[in-house]
């Protein structure tokens, strides 16, 4: 299954739209042209932006946005079930900053609807 870059930026604009203002600037550091790395043992997915040791990326899988660590450049090292919005995901990264630690979620309950390609 393959998930578009134009799909991709449908995702981040609507995610942007839903932003506050806090969010906005942080997105405005971390974000980065999207670029497609191996997700271990699923497959490629978009990452969009980068802090650190840490990427956000698009899980095509799941329908979200998720964080993940990295240890090599080109390798997301952690699936994660989230469907988050693109502003949550900025929102969980904003909080870590803020409070100095991480402290989840790992995951989401399913969302209803119908998905592409199922």
């Amino acid at each position: 299954m393959t998930f578009s870059e134009e799909q991709l930026w449908d995702e981040i604009n609507a995610g942007w739209s839903r932003m506050s203002f806090k969010q906005r600037n942080l997105w405005e550091v971390i974000k980065r042209s999207p670029e497609e790395w191996e997700l271990k043992g699923y497959g490629s997915c978009w990452v969009v932006a980068m802090i650190g040791e840490t990427v956000i990326y698009y899980n095509h899988f799941e329908y979200g946005f998720n964080r993940s660590s990295w240890t090599s450049y080109g390798v997301i090292d952690h699936f994660q079930s989230l469907q988050f919005g693109l502003e949550q995901a900025v929102q969980t990264q904003l909080d870590i900053i803020n409070s100095g630690h991480d402290v989840g979620p790992r995951s989401s309950g399913p969302i209803a609807g119908e998905y592409p390609g199922e």
